[in-house]
């Protein structure tokens, strides 16, 4: 059984009834994708926004740690012989380092951080489907160019109840890419996330988890907190369409690996795919598998415990609450005339919010914010003026039938 989520399904709906436009309205037109940088490059740090994250980076506090030699997009190749990793690095990838601010377990015993990496992909429903028959919420760290290709995808995990996070634009090894980069990695897959959902994200994976104290430094100022996963809980499924695993060994290791849950002090972090059709195949057995030891599967912010998931988190709650009507107080009446009770007011239904509607906790309103406050009122509108024709239309066919 699922555990009850921090953030109630009825606020997750509300504010993706609030905040996403239908599926028909998310489909990204070539112009829109322009907007963005090419799908699977890096991004070109040339470009204005680029240059403007990049001012707003304190570069004092980033150390200077050498950038890794890698053939880009793939994984650094690590030096040979351990006195080749820096120890001040904190190398994930080569030597197994893990920053004090690392998330890769679970506090609680049997919880289940249920992590789906590179999507959204075609093949995405198909796990949506079974999560949802399971009655369970996952965090899906979504690459940036494939939410061009998939933004109704994205849409849907979040009317679902799923969390979000990054895992970059183009899926490149962190520690082999320049700081300016990073931040254009990171900030162009935040950007696509924001413009699609108005979620601003807060939890980031990095690709192959290659991280080193470098990479985290850039990203913290960011205000994203890094996941890992729980050594020796790589599902492996990403080998499956290489054909360097079978889906029986997938299984077989995962099987072992829940014999070791017994003996651990807290809970784990999986890490598994949706991007191909062999990784979405074995997500679901895998799945069961571990609800039937015990393990609870619950998303990122649940396993940590975060009532806040998103960056925009509170600013959200503000809105939400915003809408509320406040139920009028009774009267003031002698003591000796006992008061009526009050009827509650019914809740007035939720509606595209007004720019005035959206307080900033330091009372600004950023760019991004505001676009995607005229793009819910554009979409609020277009969908009342199609409602308005489709009115007029079966009016008409009235008349004449008549």
């Amino acid at each position: 059984m699922r555990p009850i989520p921090i953030v109630s399904m009825t606020l997750v709906m509300a504010i993706a009834a609030i905040l996403l436009p239908d599926s028909a309205m998310a489909e990204m037109s070539k112009k829109k994708q322009a907007q963005y940088p090419a799908k699977d490059e890096l991004p070109d740090v040339n470009h204005p926004l680029v240059k403007k994250w990049v001012a707003e980076i304190d570069w004092s506090k980033v150390p200077k740690i050498p950038i890794a030699k890698a053939v880009i997009p793939n994984c650094p190749d690590c030096p040979k012989g351990k006195k080749g990793v820096d120890k001040n690095a904190c190398w994930w990838t080569c030597d197994g380092c893990v920053a004090h601010d690392d998330i890769e377990v679970c506090p609680r015993e049997k919880a289940w951080g249920l992590t789906y990496d590179d999507g959204p992909s075609e093949e995405t429903p198909r796990l949506l489907k079974k999560l949802l028959q399971a009655n369970v919420t996952s965090t899906f760290f979504v690459v940036g160019s494939r939410i061009m290709e998939y933004p109704e995808t994205l849409i849907q995990e979040v009317k679902e109840g799923h969390h979000i996070g990054l895992h970059t634009w183009s899926h490149a090894g962190m520690t082999s890419l320049t700081n300016e980069q990073i931040v254009a990695e990171i900030k162009w897959a935040e950007k696509i996330v924001f413009d699609v959902t108005g979620l601003k994200t807060k939890y980031w994976r990095p690709p192959y988890g290659d991280v080193d104290n470098r990479v985290r430094a850039i990203v913290r100022q960011m205000g994203y907190k890094t996941v890992i996963w729980t050594k020796e809980w790589d599902s492996n499924d990403w080998q499956i369409p290489d054909k360097t695993i079978t889906n029986k060994e997938v299984f077989r290791n995962f099987k072992w690996a829940l014999s070791t849950v017994p003996k651990m002090k807290g809970g784990i972090i999986t890490l598994e795919h949706d991007l191909f059709t062999q990784t979405v195949n074995v997500a679901g057995p895998l799945l069961d598998m571990g609800m039937k030891k015990g393990l609870e599967p619950m998303d990122i912010a649940q396993c940590v415990n975060d009532p806040e998931p998103y960056q925009n988190s509170a600013l959200l709650s503000q809105k939400e609450a915003a809408k509320k009507p406040a139920v009028a107080k009774p009267d003031v009446k002698p003591a000796a005339v006992p008061a009526k009770p009050v009827t509650p007011q019914a809740q007035t239904p939720l509606v595209a919010p007004k720019a005035a509607s959206l307080p900033k906790p330091d009372g600004k309103v950023t760019e991004d914010e505001d676009i995607a406050i005229k793009k819910v009122q554009t979409s609020g509108a277009t969908q009342i003026a199609w409602s308005a024709a489709c009115l007029a239309i079966v009016a008409a066919s009235a008349l004449l039938s008549l």
